[in-house]
């Protein structure tokens, strides 16, 4: 094989690779995947039509973001979470967010501004029809802060957002705690949106912080409040994980509405 292509090869894996760490983070976030769960790896060959290289390139990367863990001898599993996960997720969240909201400001180019009005226009157009999609609110919201994260100009920031991120929101979907929906936060985002015109990094962290600041006691309380009798959302985090390879059935199962991603 010549080294043309054998790029060519490398470039095609690339694109496997990305597209099967794509869906399986999307079904270990939304909880489809549950705790616990094995990843089957042929099952999966099959089903999305590729081999086993691109395949164990995205476990590798998954496994990275702490969402599966090699079990030597057994293969790959979904990490299991706790109800202490809520807390110290968010922990550090808030502090990489802040400092990605500054230095965004700080070094946005005019690429990034370009696709941050595009951002702001997607999340216009959606609220303006009403769009109540959980994947619709939580992709401009994802969106919203991997731009800043790229914005950042520091690829390691960009990795433990992008990392933080799925932590966060999945501790949600498990734990029934709320997410809110961009009609809720569009201010905030039209808000960085100016302080990065400005060029303000100051600003932009103080609207982040605001972004992601909550009180986890009043919102737990909140939660259990708005599902009356039902789940504690705590207890939620806290239950055994169910039998390996079951699936939490469809995502409807997973978010009530009400804290940020």
């Amino acid at each position: 094989m010549g080294r043309a292509s054998g790029g060519r090869l490398r470039a095609v894996f690339k694109r496997q690779s990305d597209a099967v760490y794509d869906e399986l983070r999307r079904l270990i976030i939304q909880t489809e995947l549950t705790p616990g769960a094995p990843i089957e790896e042929a099952a999966l060959m099959k089903r999305l039509g590729i081999g086993r290289t691109p395949l164990r390139e995205a476990l590798q990367r998954l496994a990275q973001e702490d969402l599966i863990r090699n079990v030597p001898r057994r293969g790959y599993f979904v990490t299991d979470t706790s109800a202490a996960d809520l807390f110290q997720v968010f922990e550090v969240r808030q502090s990489l967010e802040k400092l990605s909201a500054r230095l965004a400001a700080e070094r946005a180019g005019p690429v990034h501004l370009e696709e941050y009005g595009r951002l702001l226009r997607e999340a216009r157009r959606g609220i303006a029809g009403g769009n109540e999609d959980m994947a619709w609110n939580l992709g401009i919201d994802e969106w919203f802060h991997q731009l800043l994260a790229r914005a950042s100009g520091n690829s390691y920031l960009v990795g433990a957002i992008n990392r933080y991120y799925g932590l966060s929101v999945r501790v949600h979907y498990l734990s029934r705690l709320h997410l809110t929906m961009v009609r809720e936060e569009i201010e905030k985002y039209e808000a960085i949106g100016a302080a990065l015109e400005r060029r303000d990094g100051a600003a932009a962290a103080a609207v982040m912080h605001e972004h992601l600041s909550f009180d986890p006691m009043t919102l737990i309380a909140l939660s259990r409040q708005s599902v009356g009798h039902g789940p504690d959302p705590i207890a939620a985090l806290q239950r055994p994980a169910g039998p390996v390879g079951r699936q939490a059935g469809s995502r409807k199962q997973g978010a009530r509405r009400s804290t940020r991603p």
